[in-house]
């Protein structure tokens, strides 16, 4: 069995998630890669953008891959690194689009923007499932854990959605190893959900200065 070195943290054969990223730009590709290589085999993405030549250094392509959509892109990847069959939609999630969710689903948002998180949030709302929220500007990054059934936790998630952000300069949204480090926490995450440990509500991290802030509860 391939993954002997790590089944008492993660056994494959005993996961019961499904996990759907939106979006497999910088962070969503390396968070596909991280859960693939953990173990995670119902994983699926959803995106509509095609692979440039910007995407190289933050994200999970190659450079073969520049014109490719980014769905059908990691999909090949991802075989290739892992041997893990992915489920790709290549679609942009709109009013229109529907959620046909299982009942021990995670959802990993992986935008860039405000706008549609809250259009994705108001559709799966009202969903018994867990979401991920994944929010990084340059050398910093946040991740909100919330789970659906709790109406509290909805409540400071909604207000966070509400909340005014700071934008940040192109030349600083996006660096390898602020990126490195969200995939791996959000894969740590979704394997503590999985196996129903307690997880962190909130996880936020400065990388210039090592300072983290987070805890189990």
């Amino acid at each position: 069995m391939i993954f002997t070195r790590q089944n008492r943290i993660f056994n494959p054969n005993k996961q019961l998630s499904k996990i759907t990223i939106i979006g497999v730009g910088s962070t969503g590709s390396f968070i596909a890669l991280n859960l693939a290589k953990l173990g995670f085999n119902n994983i699926k993405v959803i995106d509509y953008d095609k692979v440039e030549a910007e995407n190289i250094p933050n994200q999970f392509y190659r450079e073969q891959d520049i014109g490719k959509l980014k769905t059908e892109a990691i999909k090949e990847i991802i075989k290739d690194f892992t041997g893990t069959e992915i489920e790709v939609e290549n679609v942009k999630i709109d009013k229109d689009y529907n959620f046909d969710c299982e009942l021990n689903e995670i959802i990993i948002f992986c935008l860039d923007n405000m706008p549609s998180r809250k259009l994705i949030y108001e559709k799966i709302k009202d969903i018994p499932i867990k979401i991920i929220d994944t929010r990084m500007g340059g050398e910093g990054y946040q991740i909100y854990s919330v789970d659906l059934t709790d109406e509290e936790g909805k409540e400071k998630f909604e207000k966070r959605l509400n909340a005014v952000t700071m934008d940040t300069t192109c030349g600083e949204k996006s660096v390898i190893y602020t990126i490195l480090s969200i995939a791996s926490e959000t894969c740590q995450i979704c394997k503590m959900i999985d196996k129903g440990e307690k997880y962190p509500k909130i996880l936020k991290r400065q990388m210039t200065n090592y300072k983290i802030l987070g805890g189990i509860k």
